[in-house]
């Protein structure tokens, strides 16, 4: 997508003196429908913005809990007690995995304490 500049007021009056721009032929100018010079602003995916509430947070991890249920469902094609085992061996492994990635995230701040003391105390 090319970069369009914008016009500011003394380059509107040099063009319409001639002095610096080539004008059309009346012909040409009549059937061509006006462009105007339009700056699009690059706007932040939908799913960044509803990411950045913290109901948002909440939305996405009842939407991923509803498809890993459906997910199990099909997997199990009614066999519920294969449905059951396979759902409490999902939540067994995200216990762990939360416990885990929380383990490493405590320490990563102990050692970034342990490192800058000043910077704690501040409050």
């Amino acid at each position: 997508m090319a970069q369009q500049r914008k016009t500011t007021s003394a380059n509107r009056s040099n063009q319409r003196s001639g002095s610096s721009s080539k004008k059309a032929p009346a012909s040409s100018r009549s059937s061509k429908n006006t462009q105007k010079n339009v700056v699009y602003e690059e706007k932040e995916p939908l799913y960044s913005v509803i990411w950045s509430y913290s109901w948002g947070k909440a939305l996405y991890l009842l939407l991923g809990i509803l498809v890993l249920i459906g997910l199990d469902f099909l997997i199990a094609m009614n066999h519920y007690d294969l449905f059951f085992t396979v759902l409490g061996i999902e939540i067994i492994a995200a216990m762990l995995i939360g416990w885990i990635v929380f383990i490493i995230l405590d320490r990563m701040k102990q050692k970034e304490l342990s490192e800058n003391p000043d910077e704690g105390s501040e409050e």
